[in-house]
């Protein structure tokens, strides 16, 4: 295999490595092949092929233990997504875009977890529920309670890459979040409305599930038309 030079080599190595993990059918927690290994597979030098491996671990998508070897990160762990989103995300249209981008992500989510969701995931999302109240009734803002309600929704399509595209965006609308339950009287409706989503998805009602998001991320602020609330 004849790569070319410059910064298209290390980029054509990039795309070898992933081809080869391909080939092999590995998944997160998997070992990938050795530093030496790829060197005789990719025909390059292993100063190389060290760059490149340096270059994935940064971004989290491999991870290096100790007399173990080298393994695929979960799809979580991965910093590729963030770290763009942090670039990109800097203008006003941009970050509206993304609102919209969450509510059309979640609603498309809560109908497959609908349609979807196990007994596990019901249970899960009913614990959630509870901490949730708890927090409300103790007059304490449920931030991380909130967060993990709408993961463990999303996770219930059981979609992974829906589930993957969903973790940045909504990383970045956590400050709208914030600011939303802490308006008076917000927290108390809000565990209202996570309780009717839930009910929608308990009763397998797709259209009721999506039409009860729509309503909480519109409260919330999630969702503008022309720059305005919607």
């Amino acid at each position: 295999m004849v790569l070319e030079a410059g910064s298209t080599k290390f980029q054509s190595i990039l795309l070898r490595i992933h081809e080869v993990i391909d080939e092999e059918g590995l998944k997160p927690g998997d070992r990938i092949p050795s530093e030496r290994e790829l060197v005789t597979r990719l025909q390059v030098g292993r100063s190389t092929v060290r760059e490149a491996l340096r270059a994935l671990e940064l971004l989290g998508i491999i991870t290096t233990r100790r007399g173990q070897g080298t393994f695929l990160q979960p799809y979580r762990s991965h910093r590729l997504v963030e770290l763009i989103a942090y670039y990109i995300l800097r203008d006003e249209t941009t970050r509206d875009n993304l609102l919209e981008m969450r509510m059309l992500l979640e609603t498309g989510a809560v109908r497959l977890a609908a349609l979807r969701a196990r007994e596990e995931d019901l249970v899960a999302l009913e614990g959630i529920w509870s901490d949730m109240e708890k927090k409300v009734m103790a007059g304490e803002v449920p931030v991380e309670e909130d967060y993990e309600f709408h993961r463990l929704m999303v996770q219930s399509s059981h979609n992974h890459l829906l589930l993957r595209v969903w973790y940045p965006v909504i990383q970045y609308g956590q400050t709208v979040r914030e600011n939303s339950l802490n308006r008076s009287g917000r927290p108390q409706q809000a565990l209202q409305e996570h309780r009717d989503i839930l009910d929608a998805i308990r009763e397998r009602n797709p259209r009721k599930a999506e039409r009860r998001l729509e309503a909480h991320l519109s409260v919330a602020g999630f969702f503008r038309v022309g720059g305005q609330g919607y």
